[in-house]
């Protein structure tokens, strides 16, 4: 069984000693492929390295909005430089009303230069969302989607706006949230989700699932939530792992794993 996390930060300092080791459980968990999303610039040369390193791993570059500085839009230099970095997509990028700064003109702004770029690269784009499901909607109608589309990761939207992303060609992926028994939201808009448009991921190291909660996330645990996501759907383990590997092949280019 061939399992494939769309969404992980493997750069982070929480594996800096360890990820040898994590990435040997994550092919003993049946992890082929890891994408692992940059969230600022000086992630970038890092990610790129790990992807040189270890043929599993690929690597997502963009600037997310956390980590935006107001005005310096110089921050997304050399980002066009991607394609022939050999990226697999532009991310994790977004727009995200839930904190106060940067403001979200300021998140706007950049979300919509990096939407821009991943059309321009033809790359997918890696999207966070959270209570700005209309804005993004927006930028979508104003800027355009990327003809490869992309994802919205870890989704929190309500189920209503599932089948609607979908017929945009935006594919969804579900992570350690799923596990969790009082995470109703995110267990409508599963069941609400076509077949080819479903990914796994784990956002490691965060949003570890109940079975490790209070524990730093690591890749192996993604079947943890692909046996949740298998009791949701009511859907055997084994036609999940099918389905989201072969999505996730369509939407990052992938021919062979």
């Amino acid at each position: 069984m061939k399992l494939v996390d769309v969404h992980c930060h493997l750069e982070s300092d929480e594996f800096r000693e360890s990820l040898g080791a994590v990435l040997s459980d994550a092919r003993r968990a049946g992890l082929v492929k890891l994408v692992t999303a940059s969230i600022t610039p000086e992630q970038w040369p890092v990610s790129r390295a790990l992807a040189d390193r270890y043929p599993e791993v690929e690597c997502a570059w963009g600037v997310h909005p956390w980590y935006i500085q107001r005005g310096d839009e110089s921050r997304l230099d050399g980002l066009s430089a991607a394609c022939e970095a050999g990226v697999v997509a532009i991310g994790e990028i977004g727009l995200d009303r839930k904190i106060e700064s940067p403001d979200f003109e300021t998140q706007r702004r950049f979300f919509d230069a990096q939407l821009r770029m991943a059309i321009e690269l033809d790359l997918p784009a890696v999207i966070h969302c959270r209570g700005a499901f209309d804005d993004l909607a927006t930028s979508f109608k104003r800027i355009g989607i990327p003809k490869r589309g992309g994802l919205i990761h870890s989704y929190s939207g309500s189920a209503e706006w599932i089948r609607p992303w979908l017929d945009k060609g935006i594919q969804v992926s579900f992570g350690g949230a799923l596990t969790y028994r009082n995470s109703r939201k995110k267990r409508e808009a599963l069941r609400l989700v076509y077949p080819d448009f479903l990914l796994l991921e784990t956002d490691s190291p965060d949003i570890p699932p109940v079975e490790r909660q209070g524990q730093a996330n690591v890749p192996a645990n993604i079947v943890y939530n692909l046996q949740a996501a298998s009791e949701i759907l009511e859907r055997p383990k084994e036609e999940i792992a099918e389905h989201t590997t072969a999505n996730a092949m369509r939407l990052f280019g992938w021919t062979a794993l």
